[in-house]
């Protein structure tokens, strides 16, 4: 049996970079939330928009939030949001949303949270880098205080380019 090139996505081996998937409407700054489930609609809803995650992603990141406790706030002010795939994702995909006001997730020794960022996952592969450059972008302290105080998104994107580059 032949199969057709048509039948497998171009991308399907492309690793995705931080910098391929936070764009300008995959941002927002300066945010207000009253309460962490405000958190997750607000970051969670730039998926949605994007088309990358259905609206029920949203509803099950805060059902893992709420099972498993605030182990997604993973330093000092930094929630990392996420579910799985099966949960509603289309394409990976990742958002991040600064708040004017932090807000307490229930960790103990990491909150409030000012830096929500949430993103989605279809394998087990095509995330990984965007996860490893994250992680390099969350050892800056020069560069995430710059995104904590970035009242522009462009502002946010240029530290992530200068920070990854």
């Amino acid at each position: 049996m032949t199969t057709a090139a048509a039948d497998f996505p171009t991308d399907r081996k492309k690793v995705y970079r931080m910098y391929d998937l936070l764009t300008e409407e995959s941002v927002q700054v300066q945010c207000h939330a009253n309460s962490r489930e405000e958190v997750v609609d607000i970051v969670g809803g730039l998926l949605v928009r994007s088309g990358a995650v259905e609206p029920k992603y949203i509803d099950a990141m805060k059902c893992s939030l709420n099972a498993n406790g605030p182990y997604m706030v993973i330093v000092p002010g930094v929630a990392i949001l996420h579910a799985r795939p099966e949960d509603g994702v289309s394409r990976v995909c990742m958002s991040l949303v600064t708040l004017s006001e932090g807000v307490r997730f229930g960790h103990k020794d990491n909150d409030p949270v000012d830096v929500a960022i949430a993103f989605g996952a279809i394998d087990q592969h095509r995330h990984i880098e965007a996860l490893a450059d994250l992680m390099r972008l969350l050892a800056d302290e020069g560069s995430m205080l710059a995104i904590r105080n970035a009242k522009q998104v462009q502002d946010v994107l240029d530290v992530i380019v200068k920070v990854l580059s």
